[in-house]
């Protein structure tokens, strides 16, 4: 999976302004960005009135929306998903996902802190990897300023992207290794890890071997 890192902080502390500066800085460098807004209140996405809001309504647990330039998904959940489980099934084929909020999760974190609007930063652990700020801070952690966000995309490069080799897929029929293009390798992880992760037990695999038999095996005698 791709690196994921949580951009956190206090509220209007700048954490939507930040990545959209981050996001078109690592696009313009050839980097494909995912992100993930995490929402602790009742999901509601739709436009009230419209037709897909309606299909909603009706009682539908899945509503779909499709055109030629994107697609958008809303069905229902009985608990908040995993990071694993989103970042596996839907983000397969991007190189870093950033998320907003999970504050404690464990995952990488960047702070926002703006000491004009809070009087003290978060509360850091181990999982803290930098802050971004208007002032100085006392931690020990690289430090860049709310409009540096060209040296911020460069140390999640250097540090995260450029470590994250890509799994490799095997692909073997009838015994012989079958080469396979980065599509199809995209295809295949995500259309297996995205199943392997819903089963459970089986929600952060690290490797997965499938044998596949097409042939009924014949009972000896």
């Amino acid at each position: 999976m791709p690196p994921v890192i949580s951009v956190v902080g206090k509220p209007d502390c700048g954490k939507t302004t930040l990545l959209e500066r981050l996001i078109p800085e690592l696009n313009r460098r050839g980097y494909r960005v995912g992100t993930i807004k995490h929402h602790v209140h009742r999901f509601e996405m739709d436009v009230p009135g419209k037709d897909t809001w309606r299909h909603k309504q009706a009682g539908a647990r899945i509503v779909a929306l499709s055109s030629p330039t994107g697609l958008g998904i809303v069905r229902d959940v009985e608990e908040d998903c995993s990071i694993e489980e989103l970042v596996g099934r839907y983000f397969f084929d991007v190189d870093l996902v950033l998320t907003e909020g999970y504050k404690r999760a464990a995952l990488p974190k960047i702070e926002v802190y703006r000491h004009r609007l809070h009087a003290e930063p978060l509360p850091a652990d181990e999982t803290w990897i930098a802050v971004v700020s208007d002032c100085p801070t006392p931690r020990n952690l690289p430090h860049f300023t709310p409009k540096d966000h060209e040296g911020l995309a460069s140390f999640l490069i250097d540090r995260f992207i450029l470590p994250a080799t890509t799994p490799e897929i095997t692909l073997l029929v009838n015994g012989r290794r079958i080469p396979l293009n980065g599509f199809v390798q995209a295809f295949l992880r995500q259309a297996v890890t995205g199943m392997i992760t819903s089963l459970k037990g089986c929600e952060h695999p690290r490797e997965i071997s499938l044998h596949l038999h097409n042939e009924p095996r014949t009972r000896a005698d």
